[in-house]
């Protein structure tokens, strides 16, 4: 899902407690990360400005120059760490020859961007929790572009189209499927705090699905 920012909070954008000297796009290139560990730990609800300039050293009034309500911070933070998956994602999926090639250098891409920052798990993950909780993040997430989504569901359109899958299921039970357990494995892993690295446990899991993992008698 790649969110197009626009504020939504009725706070004025004009800065408001900025540090004198301070550049806007170092700081929020800060804050973003910041804001990523710390809905991922706390949750939407629970997570404030005040932790998150905190966090970053900045008063929490200072935030409202950057992002006018916490909803557009939240929207932000998503769309940012959407944005570091979609790069390797696509290359997954352009690299590819078959579908099962593909599915594997995805959940690779994930389990490889989890182990540089598992708050990236932590955030994602949730999301679907989040939107069902908070109205607001529902009307602001639901019937946005995905290119994600779309590119799995082309993938595996393309792979029933030419035979290489046979199923009368849906391309959204497909895509429902195959991403509810990559992500039931790295959440796993994220919620055990693991210290074991996920690509270990993705490729069990590749293997699995496969139909590497059981012996043959």
């Amino acid at each position: 899902m790649v969110i197009q920012h626009k504020p939504t909070g009725n706070k004025p954008a004009a800065p408001v407690g900025r540090p004198r000297g301070s550049n806007k796009e170092d700081t929020v290139a800060r804050l973003l990360p910041a804001a990523r560990q710390l809905f991922a730990e706390k949750g939407y609800a629970q997570t404030t400005f005040k932790d998150v300039g905190r966090a970053i050293g900045i008063s929490h009034a200072a935030l409202y120059s950057y992002f006018p309500a916490k909803l557009d911070l939240y929207l932000a933070t998503l769309a940012d760490t959407q944005a570091l998956l979609l790069p390797s994602y696509l290359n997954a999926i352009a690299s590819g020859e078959t579908l099962r090639e593909r599915i594997v250098g995805v959940l690779l891409a994930s389990a490889d961007a989890h182990d540089r920052d598992s708050s990236i798990t932590g955030l994602l993950a949730a999301v679907p929790i989040e939107i069902r909780r908070h109205p607001e993040l529902n009307a602001a997430l639901v019937g946005q572009n995905n290119d994600v989504m779309d590119a799995l569901k082309n993938i595996f359109a393309q792979a029933k189209h030419s035979g290489e899958i046979q199923t009368e299921a849906s391309l959204d039970n497909l895509v429902t499927a195959f991403l509810g357990g990559g992500v039931g494995v790295a959440l796993f892993q994220y919620g055990l705090q693991n210290s074991g690295s996920l690509r270990e446990a993705m490729d069990v899991y590749v293997a699995m699905i496969e139909g590497l993992i059981f012996s043959v008698k």
